[in-house]
């Protein structure tokens, strides 16, 4: 589902309007001194990593005013977007690894961010400035063109990549549904695959009148690396297969491992669609 901004914003008013208070109070900062960062990021497309410190806020500005976005439905963050900023609050559970979101603009551009939880050697970035130079033709007479020309970005769901883009959506970030197509959960669990080094089991199906897609739950079986082979997932009539991750780690050992659930990935299949 897409990120449900005005719901936090109240929440976070509180949260801030308690920081305000207290400073005021006591005279002291609330925050440990710990280190920290500023970050001018040039927009390449990209995706755009930014390291947060559990429990302290971060500031992510933008070049335009934010209009809503993804983000997972498990997250382990807290946004507040207000006009060009989103502050960003993560959880203690958040790893290093992070999780990605997705922020669009009012005026149609949008990013991805990967929010990852700082280190030593990777300290947390306060404020974080990402600049973009399309922002620089977004005036004057030819402010309708460069939207126009946005639009035609990502490919509809009816050609094989739009599908593909449009199932990680739903898959990973909570976009409700797909438009074109049926999706069902019938076989949801149903395991397509086990050769004792991987286990895949179908989470969901998108029908549509030329192309099928399908998202699978995959997991590592093994207590080593392995690279997954996508002649694996081949079945008849298949245009294209992806995944979240190509590499997975060994089976977890410890719970820490098992949170962080390296050792699966999600498996994109677009086929034709069945007569």
């Amino acid at each position: 589902m897409g990120i449900s901004f005005e719901v936090r914003r109240y929440r976070m008013r509180r949260i801030y309007n308690t920081i305000a208070l207290s400073t005021l109070l006591s005279g002291a900062v609330l925050f440990s001194p710990a280190v920290s960062s500023a970050l001018d990021v040039d927009y390449d497309k990209g995706e755009v990593v930014v390291r947060v410190t559990p429990g302290e806020p971060t500031q992510i500005q933008f070049p335009g005013a934010i209009d809503g976005g993804f983000m997972k439905k498990a997250s382990t963050l807290s946004l507040q977007p207000k006009d060009n900023d989103l502050v960003v609050f993560a959880k203690e559970n958040i790893n290093e690894a992070g999780e990605a979101i997705i922020v669009r603009l009012k005026d149609g551009r949008s990013y991805a961010v990967r929010i990852s939880r700082a280190s030593a050697d990777k300290p947390r970035n306060d404020v974080v400035n990402i600049n973009d130079a399309r922002g620089s033709i977004l005036g004057g007479e030819e402010e309708e063109a460069p939207y126009k020309e946005r639009k035609f970005d990502y490919a509809p769901p009816s050609q094989v990549s739009g599908l593909m883009r449009e199932m990680a959506l739903a898959a990973e970030f909570g976009k409700a549904s797909i438009t074109g197509y049926r999706m069902s959960d019938a076989y949801r669990g149903q395991q397509v695959l086990n050769d004792g080094t991987l286990i895949a089991t179908i989470d969901r199906i998108y029908i549509g009148p030329n192309l099928w897609g399908y998202v699978l739950d995959t997991a590592n079986a093994i207590d080593q690396t392995q690279k997954i082979n996508p002649a694996a997932f081949r079945v008849d009539g298949t245009r294209a297969i992806s995944a979240r991750n190509w590499e997975l780690a060994p089976v977890p050992m410890n719970v820490e491992q098992q949170l962080a659930a390296k050792h699966k990935t999600k498996v994109y299949i677009v086929t034709k669609a069945r007569k």
